[in-house]
């Protein structure tokens, strides 16, 4: 189990910092009337979309702290921890949705294994997570930074693309798509004067939580390329029907 504390203290004293990833992740998310789990939903910032998709929507969290501000908001939501077990029947859910959970996790075989158990047959696990062999961890990797320094300080869990495709497929999940949040350049927060060109540009600012600094970068939604530009990795990955023999 991870440390709760720090969830908690996260949550009382902040908001959830919206992504680009999980942004993408989210159009992952067909329009209709789905039961959707958002596993590690935080304070709720990704179930409101889901919900305005036209969704029922969950959501799980091990922050009391965070489930407070997510029902708060209108939303269902329970404390849980996923490695512990879901307090679920099999075969609940249409869709889980769990953007940069994994990571945080001790057993994150557990986390695919109660996915897999809730989902009903042809049902779709959404995931997301920083992917580690992106090409800027690589860089620095030379001058002697791990990627434990550079990523979030509770990530205790490192995937490549290949090493994440591999533990879906173990817990007997179908790859439906792997695509990657590729970022092609990253640049320092420039004065506010620049950052009119910087969008212009295509640039897109985002917060960095490791520092609490904004940087800019270029990138976009891909399927290819992701072994090394691909900061994040965006996986569909099914369950498969009765009718599959499983």
């Amino acid at each position: 189990m991870s440390d709760v504390s720090f969830y908690d203290n996260k949550y009382r004293d902040g908001e959830e910092v919206e992504k680009e990833s999980k942004r993408l992740a989210l159009k992952f998310l067909p329009a209709g009337e789905l039961d959707v789990l958002d596993l590690g939903c935080g304070s709720g910032m990704c179930s409101e979309t889901i919900a305005g998709l036209g969704h029922k929507v969950r959501g799980i969290d091990v922050s009391a702290e965070a489930i407070e501000k997510y029902n708060a908001r209108g939303l269902d939501g329970q404390v849980m921890d996923v490695e512990v077990g879901l307090d679920f029947p099999d075969e609940s859910f249409d869709v889980v949705f769990s953007s940069e959970v994994i990571e945080h996790l001790v057993h994150y075989q557990r986390m695919l294994q109660e996915s897999f158990r809730v989902l009903r047959p042809s049902g779709r696990l959404i995931l997301t997570t920083p992917n580690s062999a992106f090409w800027i961890y690589r860089l620095l990797g030379l001058f002697g930074r791990t990627v434990s320094e550079l990523q979030h300080p509770m990530h205790l869990q490192f995937f490549s693309q290949r090493s994440l495709r591999q533990a879906l497929l173990d817990e007997g999940f179908t790859i439906e798509r792997s695509s990657g949040h590729n970022i092609y350049l990253m640049v320092p927060d420039p004065p506010a004067t620049v950052r009119p060109l910087f969008r212009k540009l295509g640039l897109i600012r985002e917060l960095r939580f490791t520092t609490q600094t904004y940087f800019w970068h270029l990138s976009n939604l891909s399927s290819t390329l992701n072994p090394w530009f691909a900061a994040n990795l965006l996986f569909v990955a099914q369950k498969p029907s009765k009718g599959d023999g499983h």
